[in-house]
C-alpha cells in the first residue's frame, strides 16, 4: 500500500474480511477521531462481543484477540463487519445470511455468503433458539431498557462539577469506557433481537414475492423515542406560528436567535419549553457517537433550525394525520403474506408481528441511553479543552480529538503548545478525508484506501440524473410522495428546506429527525430495514427510500421527484 493513511487504522481480519459502511453510516457519518476511537469504539467492540456472547451468537475461537473486528476503522471511516454479522443468520434458527444483509445493511451487492467450516454451531443455534423464543414472546418493554436507564442515571449523578480540578475531570473520563461497554452491550442486545424478529417478517414478505411488504407489516410501532423529538419540537413550532412576535424573531434568521429570544418577554413560555426539551434530549445531535460532536445542548441552533422549518407549514404536520390508514395497510400486507408462510412457521410469524414494535422501541431507547451516557464526558472534555486553550492550546474540541487519548491528551493538558503542530497537521488530513466518500465495501487489507486514491475516485463521481431517470434503492416506509428535492448535507444547514419538499440526505441520525416532519418524503444514500431513517419515517407516516446510491450527488437540488417508499423507487420528473 502506498499513500497517506488515517491516523488510526484497523486491520482486516482474514477470517472475517467483508466490511461495509451500511448501517454504521448513521452512527459514524463523519471521519472518526482517534480520541473517540479509544474512548468509545474499543469499548463498543467489547460491549458488542458481550451481547453476542450472551445471545449465543459468539462462540469460542471466533476472534484471535481483542483487536476490533466487528467495528472497523478504515480510510478514516467506521465500518461494520458483514462477514461476522452474517453469523446471526447462520447460527440463528429460521434466519439466513441474506436476511441479515437485507435487515442491517440494505445497500449494495456484497459478495454472497460462502459456508465455511466453523461457521455453524449446534450449541450456538440451541442457545439462540431459546433467546429468540423469549424475544418473540415479548409483550412489554424488555428489561434491557430499564437497565439502560438505571445505568445512565447513576452515571450522570456521578459527574463531577465542571469547576473541579483537571485530575478529577480526567479521572471521570477514564471511567467512561467501562460504563459505555455496558450501555452499548444493552443496545446491541436490543438491536440484534430487533433484527432477528423483523427478519422473520422480511423473510416471509420476500417469500410472498414482494420484499416491500415488510415495511407495511412493521408499520408504526408508536412510542419510538427518536421519533418523539420531532413531535415535541412541532408543538413548540406551533407556539411560534401562533405568535407574531416569535415569528418575527425567527424571520430575522437563526444567527443570534437564541439571544434575541432570551431577551424577549413574549418568549418566556417558548424559552421554558425549549429549555425543557434540551434538558430531556440535549445529548442528541449530528454524529452523536463522536466525543467531540455538536449536541442540541452545546449547539442549540441545531434544534432551532428544525423549529424554523416546521413553523412555516400552513397545514397540520402531526404524524397522526399522515399515518391515516396504517393499520388497514398492515392488515392488507398480512393477508398477502400469510398464504406464503410455511405451516410450521405461522405461530412465530404472528408472534413476530406483535413483538416487533416492542423491539423497535427497545432498539431506539437503548441507543438513546447509550448516547446519553456520553453527554457528561462530552461536557467534561469541552471544559478541559477550554482550559487548555487558555494555556496556549486550541479552543476547537474537534481538533483536540485528533490526539490519542492515552498517549497524547495528558501531555496536551500539561503543555498544549507541545502538540499544536501535531493537531494542525492531523486536522488538515482530517479535512481531506472529510471531503471524500469512502468505499461502501472493503474486503481485504489491500482495499483500505489512501487519501490520494479516495480523492481520485471522488473526482470521477456520478453525474446528476436527467429527467426520467429512475433511481432504485430499498423500501423504507410505505407511501408515495411527489415534490421538490432538497439536498441537505448537514442538519444545521437546512434553512432551504420548505414544508412539502422531499429531504435528500447522505444518511440520517436522530439530529435529522425533526427535519423529517416538514418533509413530504425522505431519500437517503445509505440505510436498511432497521436503520434510523426507516424506523422514524414509519413512525411519522412519511414515505422513505433508503440505499439510493449517490442520491445526494445524482438528484439535482430543486428537481421535481417522486418516491415510492414501498417499491424503493425514486423518479426524477424534471430538473
Amino acid at each position: 500500500m502506498h499513500g497517506t493513511h488515517w491516523i488510526v487504522e484497523g486491520r482486516i481480519d482474514p477470517r472475517w474480511p467483508i466490511n461495509t459502511r451500511g448501517n454504521i453510516g448513521e452512527v459514524f457519518p463523519e471521519v472518526l477521531t482517534p480520541m473517540s476511537y479509544e474512548l468509545g469504539v474499543l469499548a463498543a467492540e467489547a460491549g458488542w462481543r458481550d451481547a453476542y456472547r450472551e445471545l449465543g451468537i459468539l462462540r469460542k475461537g471466533d476472534f484471535a484477540n481483542d483487536d476490533p473486528v466487528i467495528i472497523g476503522l478504515y480510510g478514516g471511516y467506521g465500518y461494520l463487519n458483514v462477514s461476522y454479522l452474517r453469523m446471526i443468520g447462520v447460527r440463528a434458527p429460521g434466519s439466513s445470511p441474506e436476511a441479515i444483509d437485507l435487515t442491517l445493511f440494505g445497500e449494495g451487492n456484497p459478495p454472497p455468503y460462502a459456508p465455511r467450516k466453523g461457521d455453524k454451531s449446534l450449541l450456538s443455534t440451541l442457545r439462540i433458539l431459546g433467546t429468540v423464543l423469549k424475544a418473540l414472546a415479548v409483550q412489554e418493554p424488555p428489561p434491557v431498557v430499564a437497565d439502560s436507564y438505571r445505568l445512565v442515571e447513576q452515571w450522570e449523578a456521578r459527574q463531577p462539577p465542571l469547576d473541579a480540578d483537571d485530575a478529577r475531570l480526567v479521572a471521570y473520563l477514564d471511567e467512561f469506557p467501562a460504563l459505555f461497554r455496558q450501555t452499548f452491550r444493552n443496545h446491541l442486545m436490543a438491536s440484534s433481537l430487533a433484527a432477528i424478529v423483523s427478519g422473520v417478517l422480511a423473510d416471509n414478505a420476500k417469500a410472498a414475492g414482494d420484499p416491500g411488504l415488510a415495511t407495511r407489516l412493521l408499520g408504526a410501532s408508536g412510542g419510538v423515542l427518536s421519533a418523539s423529538y420531532s413531535q415535541e419540537l412541532y408543538e413548540v413550532a406551533k407556539r411560534v406560528r401562533a405568535d407574531p412576535a416569535l415569528m418575527g424573531a425567527f424571520d430575522a434568521g437563526i444567527a443570534g436567535l437564541a439571544d434575541r429570544l432570551s431577551a424577549m418577554a413574549q418568549a418566556r413560555e417558548f424559552n421554558r419549553e425549549f429549555a425543557a426539551f434540551i434538558a430531556r434530549h440535549g445529548h442528541r445531535g449530528p454524529n452523536d457517537w463522536e466525543m467531540s460532536s455538536r449536541t442540541w445542548e452545546n449547539t442549540p441552533d441545531l434544534a432551532l433550525v428544525a423549529i424554523d422549518r416546521m413553523r412555516l407549514a400552513d397545514y397540520d404536520l402531526s404524524p397522526q394525520v399522515r399515518l391515516g390508514d396504517v393499520e388497514q395497510q398492515r392488515q392488507q400486507a398480512f393477508e398477502r403474506v400469510w398464504p406464503h408462510v410455511k405451516l410450521m412457521d405461522r405461530g412465530n410469524f404472528k408472534k413476530a408481528l406483535k413483538a416487533a414494535p416492542h423491539w423497535a422501541r427497545a432498539r431506539e431507547a437503548t441507543r438513546d441511553r447509550a448516547i446519553r451516557s456520553m453527554l457528561p464526558p462530552k461536557r467534561v472534555l469541552r471544559e478541559l479543552v477550554r482550559r487548555a486553550a487558555q494555556r496556549g492550546g486550541v479552543d476547537d474540541v474537534r481538533q483536540v480529538a485528533m490526539l490519542r487519548y492515552r498517549e497524547e491528551f495528558p501531555r496536551y493538558l500539561r503543555d498544549p503548545s507541545s502538540l499544536m503542530a501535531t493537531i494542525r497537521e492531523r486536522w488538515a488530513l482530517r479535512e481531506r478525508f472529510a471531503a471524500v466518500t469512502p468505499p461502501f465495501f472493503i474486503s481485504s487489507q489491500q482495499d483500505v484506501p489512501s487519501i490520494e486514491s479516495l480523492e481520485s475516485a471522488q473526482a470521477a463521481s456520478a453525474q446528476p440524473a436527467a429527467a426520467g431517470t429512475v433511481l432504485m434503492g430499498d423500501p423504507g416506509s410505505a407511501g408515495v410522495a411527489r415534490g421538490r428535492a432538497r439536498v441537505v448535507l448537514d442538519p444545521a444547514d437546512a434553512c432551504g428546506l420548505q414544508p412539502g419538499e422531499i429531504l435528500v440526505a447522505p444518511l440520517t441520525d436522530p439530529a435529522w429527525t425533526p427535519l423529517f416532519l416538514p418533509a413530504a418524503g425522505v431519500v437517503v444514500n445509505v440505510g436498511a430495514l432497521m436503520s434510523h431513517a426507516v424506523i422514524v419515517s414509519r413512525e411519522l407516516g412519511i414515505p422513505c427510500v433508503v440505499a439510493v446510491t449517490g442520491a445526494t450527488e445524482r438528484i439535482p437540488n430543486g428537481a421535481m421527484i417522486e418516491l415510492d417508499g414501498a417499491a424503493g423507487r425514486v423518479t426524477v420528473l424534471h430538473a
